[in-house]
């Protein structure tokens, strides 16, 4: 049985045996601990070889010839132990050199492409894409040699990215070890889902694209959370550029709701000098939002404790790292901003105060800037953001500020259609009165909602890069 078992492994993977003849020998493009577009060239110079940076050389996954490799390794072994370590090798090797699915070189002659996935949990597991018209059980992972190994290997057209996602009881659901996504483009009118890609290199190189980090580790919160991190046309040119980042917060949202990726997409293509990578931050979960988000003391008796200083120390000190060492992007306060919606844009502005020499730059649409001060319910104490704009010493941050209001003037907080104008109209005007560079966006008639903040996305992108509001028509 154990023979007939290798003869048929070795009859799944003899396409990989074949791509490995005779291509041509093309060295690795250079990669760090986390993203292979960044760290030192071959030769240890300064400027970037070609294949180092662009999207055609460094988007893609890992390649057909580590299953001839595998098929080697589980031939020779003879107990179930080696075929285990075999295994361990064979995916860190997937990671390491661009993740899942493999894929053939382009030049063979016929483009097979390997999906798996590891695990007791992997078992009746199926891949649908284009390529099979969305079945979720034409094709199956089949186990392979008594292993936790499940593999598909399939033909698929190179005629552009191909999306899919695994299948398992009829849930689709994205694979966990491919890096390079896009929106599946449906709204679920909450947290939204993504497609994994094979032939990401081939997206239209006018449009930026999203790279997936899973399950990355807030050390302070002791949890872990996805991160979508998109990467504008730009940054795939020729000139290899370095590039300011942006963290956004509600990461997932921001993508699958009204595509804040589609809002960057067409501001990018009109003022490509206002490129910026861009690093959605999702949410371990919805429940955990309000305490994250926010900042002692608590709103009321009984609500979620404040975590919002441990929510900045993992992007600081776990997320920042990871973004700085293993992406072209510049460094330092005044290329470095953060952003977000409602409590996205409340944490947002607690960011710039809290830590002015990390963001320069801070995004808040329709933030929810009522937060009290001293966490009394309905208690006017001037709100804690407008306080500490008013109060505190000045740090060196430019804010950007966006919200709606209602057709007849600004109401309270809280009312019907006022998109927490006044707090955020309080908010400018202690900017302003302290001499803080701040642009201010009064959408009349703007709701408290996702296509709203889309819509003025463009502004905060080019209020970001430009001092001068003129310039971003503001």
């Amino acid at each position: 049985m154990r023979r007939l078992s290798l003869v048929l492994l070795c009859a799944s993977l003899s396409s990989a045996c074949d791509d490995s003849e005779g291509a041509p020998v093309v060295p690795p493009p250079p990669f760090t601990q986390s993203y292979p577009d960044a760290g030192p060239t071959p030769d240890g110079g300064s400027d970037p070889t070609p294949w180092a940076c662009q999207r055609q050389a460094v988007v893609k996954g890992a390649p057909m010839s580590l299953l001839a490799d595998l098929q080697l390794a589980m031939g020779r072994a003879t107990t179930s132990n080696e075929r285990t370590q075999a295994i361990d090798r064979f995916v860190e090797q997937v990671e390491a050199q661009g993740g899942t699915p493999l894929v053939s070189d382009a030049s063979a002659g016929r483009q097979r492409v390997a999906f798996f996935a590891r695990g007791e949990s992997a078992r009746d597991t199926f891949v649908a894409g284009e390529f099979n018209e969305w079945s979720p059980t034409a094709t199956p992972l089949s186990q392979v040699l008594d292993t936790d190994l499940y593999l598909a290997e399939v033909e698929v057209p190179r005629t552009g990215p191909q999306p899919y996602k695994l299948v398992k009881g009829g849930n689709f659901f994205e694979d966990p070890r491919a890096r390079n996504v896009v929106w599946d483009r449906l709204n679920r009118n909450d947290v939204g889902q993504f497609n994994s890609l094979v032939y990401p290199d081939a997206q239209d190189p006018t449009k930026g694209r999203l790279t997936a980090w899973y399950d990355v580790r807030a050390t302070a919160l002791n949890d872990a959370r996805d991160v979508f991190v998109y990467t504008p046309a730009s940054y795939d040119g020729p000139g290899c550029p370095s590039l300011p980042v942006m963290y956004v917060h509600d990461g997932n949202e921001s993508i699958t709701r009204e595509s804040f990726v589609d809002a960057a997409d067409s501001h990018y293509k009109a003022r490509p000098q206002d490129s910026a990578v861009l690093v959605f931050i999702a949410l371990p979960s919805q429940d955990v939002r309000l305490g994250q988000y926010t900042f002692p003391p608590a709103l009321a008796p009984g609500w979620p404790t404040p975590r919002g200083d441990d929510y900045l120390a993992f992007i600081v000190n776990d997320l920042m790292p990871r973004v700085e060492s293993g992406l072209r992007v510049k460094t330092g306060p005044q290329e470095t901003g953060i952003s977000g919606a409602s409590l996205g844009g409340l944490i947002s502005v607690y960011a710039g105060f809290r830590a002015p020499e990390k963001f320069g730059f801070v995004g808040t649409q329709s933030g929810t800037l009522f937060w009290p001060h001293d966490g009394e319910v309905d208690r006017n104490d001037g709100n804690a953001m407008v306080v500490r704009a008013s109060a505190d010493p000045v740090v060196p941050v430019r804010f950007y500020v966006d919200h709606g209001s209602p057709s007849a003037g600004c109401t309270r907080d809280g009312e019907q259609g006022a998109d927490d104008c006044q707090s955020n109209l309080q908010f400018v005007s202690a900017l302003r009165n302290k001499g803080y560079g701040v642009v201010h966006v009064n959408e009349v008639s703007g709701a408290h909602d996702w296509a709203f903040w889309k819509k003025r996305q463009p502004g905060l992108l080019c209020a970001f890069r430009n001092t001068d509001a003129k310039e971003c028509g503001l």
